[in-house]
C-alpha cells in the first residue's frame, strides 16, 4: 500500500493506448539462454499500459548473473524508517517492505484485508471493529497482537510526536486528552482481546478505513513510556516490522539493502535481496540500460520512451498518475499573503510550455490538487492560461511597482524570490530556466538554491525555513486533503508547511468527512477545489503520467495508480 496514501478510483477517462513496433529485425535469441516470452508481460489493470521488450533475452551480462537480487532504482531517503513517521515516498517505499498495516487495496483503490482479516463498521461511522489474523509475526519472533496495533497508533497520539500522520488520530475519541498530556489512554481505542481491537471517532469520517494502513510496529521492541517518543526515533535505523522483507543496511545517499523475511506470512518471497540503490537524472538511464537496476520510476518522456525502448530487453508500465508537481509557497512571509501576488505567479508562468518541454504528451497542466484519477475531480476550474498582461496587472494593483531597473518594488523592498530545489533532477534544470525567464518578465528576481532532497524536505518540513521550493505530490486513493492542507497540519512537522489556512476550504474539507454519500461529497470537494484553485496554496505545475522500466527478468510486479513496486513484490521472480 502507498504512504502515498492510499489511491481510490471511481471514475477514469482513460487515455490512448501506446502501440510501440520495432524499427528492424529482432535479434535472434541465445540458445543458451532462457527464453522470456513476451506474453507473459500483461498489464496489472485497466490502467495500465505496457510496452514490451522488443528483445526480451538481450539481458546485459551484469544483470542475467545477478540471479538472486532485485535492485530498485529510488531517489535517496531521509533515513526515517519508521511507519508513522517516514515523510518521502522513497523512505515510504522502505517501510512499505518492512512493515504491514491491517488493511492494504486492490489495483482499483479499494480496500482489502491484510493484517486484519476483517473489519466492522458501527451503524452511526464510528467505531471500526477489527479481527486480526492469528500467528502473524514480526521478525524478531514476536506475534503480532491487538496490543502492537494499540501501540502503533497510541505512538501517533504521544505528546512529543514529530511525524505527520496525526491526521489519522485526531478525530479518535480521547485524542486531545492524551495529545496534551491530560490522559493516561486514548480512549476511542480498545483491545478487545489478542486479536480483537476497536477504533472509535468523535464523528463519522467518510475515508477512515484508509487510516488503518499504517505499518505495525512490535511494542515489544519498540516499547516506551508516554513522552518518551524520542526512544523510538533513534531506531529509524533499526526497523522492526512483519512484512516480507527485513533490514539489513542503509549507506546514506547510497543504498538500503533488505534480505527477504522467511517467515513471512503470506508467503516466504521468492527473491531474496531487494536493494534499494539511489540514482540520480545523470546516471539513472546509464544504470538502467546496462542492467545495473531491474526495476525504476523515470520520468515519462518522449525521449526516454524512445530511449528505454532501444534498450530492447525492458518492459515499460505506464499509467495515469495520481499527483502533481508543485511550487510551494510559504504564505507567512509578507510578499506572498496576498492572493493576488499568487495569481500573478500563476499567471505569469508558461507552464503548459514547461509541461510540453519536459513531458511531451505525456502530461496536463495541474490547476488544481485533486488528479483526474479521481473521482473528486473537476475541470470547471480556472485555467490561468499565460497571461502575462495579466500577470502585471495584478502585481501592479497589489502594489508591487515596477521600476527603471526592470524589477518590481514595494515598501523599498525589491520582490527577490529565494527558491530552494533539488540537485541531480532534469526536471528541476528544465524548469529553473522557465521560472527565472518567465518571472524576470514580470519585474521578479529568482535566485534558486540547489541542494540534496533530504536537506530540502528538512528545511521545508522540519524547519518551516524557506520562501519557495518546489516538490510533487502523490496523492491518497480517498480526495480528502487535511493531510496536506488542513490548519492542524500548518506544524513544523506537518505537511502544510506553507501555512495555507483557508476557513472556508477548511470547513468544506471537514464536511466532506462527515457525510458517506458520494454525491454530496462529489460536490463538497468540487467547491473546495475550485477555492484552493482561486486562493492558491501552491503554484500547480503539471500532472504527469508515471512510467517504470522492468527488467524482463522481473515476473510478477504488477504495477497501477493504486500499486507500487512493494505491495506484492514478495510474488514477484526473476527469471
Amino acid at each position: 500500500m502507498k504512504k502515498r496514501k492510499l489511491f481510490t478510483l471511481l471514475s477514469l477517462t482513460m487515455a490512448f493506448a501506446f502501440v510501440f513496433t520495432a524499427c528492424k529485425e529482432k535479434p535472434k535469441p541465445d540458445a543458451n539462454k532462457p527464453k522470456i516470452e513476451e506474453e507473459e508481460v500483461k498489464p496489472a489493470s485497466k490502467h495500465t499500459e505496457i510496452i514490451k521488450a522488443s528483445n526480451p533475452n538481450g539481458l546485459p551480462d551484469v544483470s542475467k548473473n545477478r540471479k538472486d537480487m532485485l535492485i530498485v532504482g529510488f531517489n535517496a531517503p531521509e533515513g526515517k524508517f519508521n511507519s508513522i513517521y517516514s515523510g518521502t515516498v522513497d523512505d515510504a517505499y522502505v517501510c512499505s517492505l518492512i512493515y504491514d498495516g491491517l488493511i492494504s487495496n486492490d489495483a482499483e483503490g479499494n480496500p482489502t484485508a491484510n493484517v486484519a482479516e476483517k473489519w466492522e463498521i458501527s451503524e452511526d461511522g464510528k467505531t471500526y471493529t477489527f479481527k486480526l489474523k492469528k500467528g502473524i509475526k514480526f521478525s524478531s519472533g514476536d506475534e503480532l497482537t491487538a496490543e502492537d496495533v494499540a501501540f502503533t497508533y497510541t505512538a501517533i497520539c504521544d505528546p512529543n510526536y514529530k511525524g505527520s500522520r496525526f491526521d489519522a488520530v485526531e478525530k479518535l475519541l480521547g485524542y486531545e486528552k492524551y495529545h496534551k498530556g491530560d490522559a493516561k489512554e486514548v480512549e476511542g481505542i480498545k483491545v478487545i482481546d489478542p486479536y480483537t481491537i476497536s477504533f472509535t471517532l468523535t464523528e463519522p469520517k467518510a475515508p477512515a478505513i484508509y487510516d488503518f494502513g499504517y505499518g505495525i510496529m512490535p511494542k515489544k521492541y519498540y516499547g516506551f513510556e508516554k513522552g518518551k517518543i524520542k526512544e523510538l526515533e533513534d531506531k529509524f535505523l533499526k526497523p522492526v516490522g512483519s512484512g516480507a522483507y527485513i533490514f539489513k543496511e542503509y549507506k546514506p545517499g547510497q543504498e538500503v539493502v533488505l534480505e527477504k523475511n522467511p517467515n513471512y506470512w503470506k508467503g516466504e518471497p521468492k527473491i531474496k535481496t531487494v536493494i534499494l540503490k539511489a540514482v540520480t537524472a545523470e546516471n539513472m538511464m546509464q544504470q538502467i540500460k546496462a542492467g545495473e537496476i531491474d526495476v525504476c520510476r523515470v520520468s515519462a518522456k518522449p525521449e526516454n520512451v524512445q530511449e528505454l525502448k532501444e534498450a530492447g530487453f525492458l518492459n515499460m508500465q505506464l499509467y495515469p498518475g495520481n499527483g502533481y508537481g508543485y511550487m510551494g509557497l510559504n504564505l507567512r512571509n509578507e510578499k506572498f499573503k496576498d492572493k493576488r501576488v499568487r495569481q500573478a505567479l500563476a499567471y505569469g508562468l508558461d507552464r503548459k510550455g514547461f509541461a510540453n518541454a519536459y513531458f511531451g504528451e505525456y502530461a496536463d497542466v495541474c490547476n488544481g490538487p485533486v488528479s483526474p484519477v479521481s473521482w473528486a475531480y473537476t475541470d470547471d476550474l480556472n485555467k490561468y492560461e499565460y497571461d502575462a498582461d495579466k500577470a502585471n496587472k495584478l502585481l501592479d494593483e497589489a502594489g508591487w511597482v515596477k521600476k527603471d531597473d526592470g524589477f518590481r518594488y514595494k515598501d523599498g523592498k525589491k520582490f527577490t524570490i529565494s527558491w530552494y530545489t533539488y540537485s541531480g533532477s532534469k526536471y528541476v534544470e528544465t524548469l529553473i530556466p522557465i521560472v527565472k525567464d518567465n518571472w524576470k518578465k514580470l519585474g521578479i528576481d529568482v535566485v534558486p538554491e540547489m541542494m540534496e532532497f533530504a536537506t530540502l524536505c528538512t528545511k521545508v518540513y522540519d524547519e518551516q525555513n524557506f520562501e519557495m521550493f518546489n516538490m510533487a505530490w502523490s496523492l491518497s486513493i480517498d480526495p480528502d486533503s487535511l493531510g496536506i492542507f488542513g490548519i492542524s497540519q500548518d506544524v513544523k512537522g506537518g505537511f502544510n508547511a506553507g501555512g495555507w489556512r483557508n476557513e472556508d476550504g477548511e470547513k468544506l474539507l471537514q464536511e466532506g468527512l462527515k457525510t458517506t454519500k458520494l454525491e454530496e461529497r462529489k460536490e463538497i470537494y468540487k467547491k473546495w477545489l475550485q477555492i484552493a484553485n482561486d486562493d492558491l496554496p501552491y503554484i500547480f505545475l503539471d500532472m504527469s503520467k508515471e512510467m517504470w522500466a522492468v527488467s524482463s527478468k522481473v515476473k510478477g510486479l504488477d504495477l497501477s495508480p493504486y500499486i507500487d513496486f512493494t505491495l506484492d513484490v514478495y510474488k514477484a521472480e526473476i527469471k
